[in-house]
């Protein structure tokens, strides 16, 4: 490979994952922006996802050897993965409609952090000399992205007895989700040895099959009714059905991005969804933009930057440290280690 060939390709991959970024948070933006009931757009999405993984099945099942529902001692694995992905991006979802879209987005990057404590108590895997300082940002940064819709808030309410403005969101769902997104990679890694294609299949089928219908089953049972449709729901649904081949297509550009570029240096532009999600919620929504969320924000990614920086001369792949939303939200949310699976596999996806 030449010189020129090779620059060529690095600044097409680097392309393909900041558009890949953008797709990422506009998709985030439309889930916000659709009052379609959550179990009714879930179950939208994954349909989407379920009829994308079975038109790959059918091409590539027998020239690649593969299972409808993966190896079979694998499959307890592929459950678990495929139930934690599917309870992240329910909670996702209802976390983006209840609090600002770049608040979200800023603060589901600390999952590196909680994603290596997970690694070093259940695989016994080695923290860098540099985590505490990650530590250190994340949680500094957390604080700074909260305190406008909550903490600053909350003592000008006390501090004027009672009056003073309201918080712009409720950011509960948002740490449930940071909590499974930690948890993601770890199961993930558990099903390497499955195509991308067989986990996006079991996933897809067993969230719209299974697990969505009894999400509905549950609303029922404490509200006494089935989730109420909107007024020209056709165009709501229409909207999640966006949003789901949005996130296939995210996905697909990016592990195509990580193919063609230097994985360690691609994935420093990952970062541009939080900014750009910034700007989508000063433009398209009705929550302000504070300063003190942009710095919290800024530390945030240097965290994930520190985290990069440090693992860069091994060579390690990019997952290992941020996982973004809109890639979590595909059930098959590729763990970073899957780029370097065969070529046909790669082609596939672009």
């Amino acid at each position: 490979m030449t010189a020129s060939s090779s620059a060529r390709e690095q600044i097409q991959g680097t392309c393909f994952v900041v558009g890949s970024a953008c797709v990422f948070a506009l998709v985030a933006l439309i889930v916000k922006k659709d009052p379609l009931p959550l179990p009714i757009a879930t179950e939208c999405r994954f349909l989407v996802s379920w009829v994308i993984a079975i038109v790959f099945m059918l091409l590539y099942r027998t020239s690649r050897n593969l299972s409808w529902f993966g190896p079979p001692q694998l499959r307890a694995w592929l459950l678990l993965k495929c139930a934690v992905s599917f309870a992240f991006l329910t909670c996702w979802w209802s976390a983006i409609q209840r609090a600002p879209v770049g608040d979200c987005i800023a603060i589901i990057y600390c999952s590196p952090v909680l994603t290596s404590l997970l690694s070093r108590a259940l695989l016994k895997e080695s923290l860098a000399p540099l985590f505490p300082l990650q530590v250190l940002l994340v949680g500094v940064g957390c604080v700074l992205v909260l305190d406008p819709p909550c903490l600053r808030n909350y003592f000008v309410h006390v501090a004027s007895g009672g009056e003073g403005p309201r918080p712009h969101g409720d950011y509960s769902l948002v740490f449930v989700a940071l909590a499974l997104a930690a948890i993601v990679p770890i199961v993930t890694r558990k099903t390497k040895d499955c195509s991308w294609i067989e986990v996006e299949h079991v996933s897809a089928c067993l969230a719209s099959t299974v697990l969505d219908p009894s999400l509905v089953l549950v609303h029922y049972a404490i509200d006494g009714e089935l989730p109420p449709m909107p007024q020209a729901a056709s165009t709501e649904v229409c909207l999640i059905l966006l949003a789901a081949c949005g996130s296939f297509v995210g996905l697909a550009m990016q592990t195509k991005g990580f193919q063609l570029a230097e994985p360690g240096k691609a994935s420093m532009f990952r970062y541009v969804e939080v900014p750009f999600a910034y700007v989508l919620q000063r433009f398209c929504t009705s929550a302000p933009v504070e300063w003190q969320a942009t710095v919290g924000s800024a530390l945030i990614l240097t965290s994930c930057i520190v985290g990069l920086r440090r693992k860069a001369p091994a060579e390690d792949t990019p997952d290992s440290t941020c996982k973004s939303p809109g890639e979590l939200a595909v059930p098959d949310a590729v763990d970073a280690r899957a780029v370097s699976e065969a070529d046909a596999d790669l082609e596939a996806q672009s």
